[in-house]
């Protein structure tokens, strides 16, 4: 996007910023919101800081991701701050960035994207996003928040919400529809889960969840790596080693995805990046997690976790693959390491989404994410709707 098109874009900010302040008052008194652009981020990060403490949120919606998210990507795309407040106390926040789009070679929209840009690397694959809400107040957030958005920002078409939880966050959002928009789904997934806080301490009571037949396999495969000295799990004690663990992680994962002839995470040198300094600054906090399971002989994996509220995020893997049917290193370093969060005291363990079938094996619970838009009533939405219902049917027939 120009400069000349993302001025005409955001054109109505400069009054909005100052002087605008967006109520329902028929339903929601004491509400208002306004638009700002975050400028320098220290302010953005007071008022974060102070309203995730108040709400029930991921690490994604957290300022640790944001704030380096901003820091490194969003902050030269042009992004609006949308902020909720009930009487003087801020309520809402919500992060949006501007993106002239195309669809399908033929169909253009301009559109806003919640808190993250999935485009040109500059997605960090953000998952249970969602709007930041003071617990209390989640439902009036979303309504306010959409409802400023269609009115102020006339020239924009349609307003993404990705890979937000399918509850409570999409209902909220499907609620504070009452204009004439539609709200489209266009992507669904699931993310597993492990509950941590069922568990028995150890590794046995982990596999003991587990299929008789998954269970044979998982305790063969360790039997095979203690062939070559006991198998140990490391949590890396600092931020140094956290960083070496992840340059480990990183070869593993590279060479695996191109023995499938893939570029994997770390194609995209802005990823690696960003998550080398998310490292750095959130390694003492205690929300970044990185492990390394090995025998005497080799390493057999690595992973790299976020950690918040009690609940382990699996950002990334890298494991040691051989031709040796015996090894199944991404099921032996799953299970060392939901055990070891089980014994740290955590209560998720979340493979996130994807439906690959290990995470299935290994997950008793899933959550559903989704993909939502909320699109104002225009007439090349109908005709796009109308042209992949067309195209959908015709596959149908010939399949």
């Amino acid at each position: 996007m120009s400069a000349l098109q993302a001025r005409t874009l955001l054109q109505p900010l400069a009054t909005i910023a100052k002087v605008s302040s967006f109520s329902t008052e028929a339903m929601l008194h004491h509400y208002r919101t306004d638009s700002c652009l975050p400028g320098e981020l220290n302010e953005l990060e007071q008022q974060w800081l102070d309203l995730q403490g108040r709400a029930g949120c991921s690490f994604f919606q957290s300022w640790g991701w944001m704030g380096r998210w901003l820091t490194d990507f969003g902050a030269d795309l042009n992004p609006v701050v949308i902020r909720v407040w009930l009487d003087e106390q801020l309520v809402g926040l919500g992060v949006f960035l501007p993106r002239q789009i195309r669809r399908r070679k033929l169909f253009h929209a301009t559109a806003m994207f919640l808190n993250e840009y999935p485009f040109d690397g500059k997605n960090m694959v953000i998952e249970y996003n969602g709007l930041l809400a003071a617990r209390g107040h989640e439902r009036a957030v979303y309504a306010e928040t959409v409802s400023f958005l269609l009115e102020h920002y006339t020239g924009v078409d349609e307003f993404h919400f990705g890979a937000m939880a399918d509850q409570p966050d999409l209902a909220d959002l499907q609620q504070a529809i009452d204009q004439p928009c539609s709200l489209l789904i266009e992507d669904m997934s699931t993310a597993w889960q492990v509950n941590l806080g069922t568990l028995k301490p150890g590794l046995q009571a982990f596999i003991d969840t587990l299929s008789k037949k998954r269970r044979n396999q998982l305790r063969r495969s360790l039997r095979h790596y203690e062939e070559s000295g006991p198998v140990s799990l490391v949590e890396a004690a600092d931020s140094e080693q956290a960083l070496a663990f992840f340059s480990g992680l990183k070869e593993l994962h590279t060479r695996r995805r191109q023995r499938k002839g893939e570029g994997g995470a770390f194609a995209n040198p802005g990823w690696e990046q960003f998550h080398r300094q998310l490292i750095l600054e959130r390694f003492d906090t205690g929300e970044i997690q990185l492990l390394r399971v090995s025998n005497a002989h080799m390493t057999i994996g690595y992973l790299y976790n976020l950690i918040w509220r009690k609940q382990v995020y699996v950002m990334q893997t890298g494991f040691s693959m051989t031709d040796d049917r015996r090894d199944q290193p991404g099921y032996v370093v799953h299970a060392l390491a939901i055990a070891h969060n089980r014994d740290r005291g955590m209560s998720v363990y979340d493979l996130m989404h994807g439906d690959s079938l290990y995470k299935q094996i290994l997950c008793g619970e899933s959550r559903k994410l989704v993909w939502a838009v909320v699109q104002r009533p225009l007439m090349k939405f109908r005709v796009e709707n109308a042209v992949v219902a067309l195209v959908r049917h015709v596959r149908g027939l010939v399949n």
